[in-house]
């Protein structure tokens, strides 16, 4: 009888490693609501609940875990957790993950103050100007490869914001949807802004760690669960709740 019991045992070990090693760890950023964000020691916004549901649909055991973004994309560059969101691919990006299918697109504007606002009709004209940019973010090849503007780094776009409202940057480059966001949130930084160019519409994507075990499977299976929700109208009704507007 001890051999049975033992073999029983053996097998039970081995089906707790096999659950314990598909449940994946996935960073999600922690400050660029509406998209995801810490709020109420919760992770919410329109892209945690499309992964999240893109997750749901293939049964994936999946825990979103909020960090700063630059830090999530080192923890994933690193292996540490399987990826991150949200990230808007570039050369760079696409060698040192595996990127998932596009989670949504964003329009990426340049702020001015209201008060001193010209619009911009070639990001050139950035030349010697001083433009805040949270760490890390990827912001195209116009403006993370322009050889000339001055880059102040910040921890997040209301502090980025608050720069330019004090005279300390010239512009500021953020999302639509998330400055606007700010804004009504602010009561400071209301009517104080306006766009003065657009940057890009980039598609962001979850991006999944080249070093993470099971992290390639990770994102094929993410990949058909966003399929899926497309296929059966979740997306669309994800999208609808948070008012998101798609590009033509």
């Amino acid at each position: 009888m001890l051999v049975p019991r033992l073999l029983l045992l053996f097998a039970a070990a081995l089906l707790g490693a096999q659950a314990l090693a598909e449940h994946y760890v996935v960073g999600a950023e922690d400050d660029w609501y509406p998209y995801t964000a810490l709020r109420d020691d919760k992770i919410t916004g329109m892209s945690a609940d499309i992964v999240r549901a893109a997750f749901e649909a293939v049964g994936a055991d999946v825990e979103l875990v909020a960090y700063p973004y630059s830090r999530c994309m080192q923890l994933a560059r690193q292996g540490t957790i399987a990826g991150c969101f949200n990230t808007a691919p570039d050369r760079r990006i696409a060698a040192e993950f595996q990127l998932s299918q596009p989670l949504f697109s964003a329009e990426l504007m340049l702020w001015a103050r209201r008060d001193q606002a010209e619009a911009l009709d070639d990001l050139g004209q950035l030349a010697g100007k001083k433009v805040a940019m949270v760490i890390g973010y990827e912001y195209g090849p116009l403006i993370d490869q322009h050889p000339t503007l001055k880059r102040v780094p910040v921890r997040r776009d209301l502090n980025g914001f608050l720069m330019l409202q004090r005279g300390r940057v010239d512009y500021c480059v953020a999302y639509r949807g998330t400055s606007e966001a700010l804004f009504r949130e602010t009561p400071a930084l209301q009517d104080q802004f306006v766009a003065v160019a657009s940057v890009l519409r980039p598609q962001l994507s979850l991006s999944f760690s080249r070093r993470y075990p099971g992290a390639d499977e990770l994102r094929q299976r993410f990949d058909e669960g966003l399929q899926r929700i497309h296929e059966n109208g979740r997306y669309e009704r994800i999208l609808t709740a948070w008012r998101h507007e798609t590009s033509d």
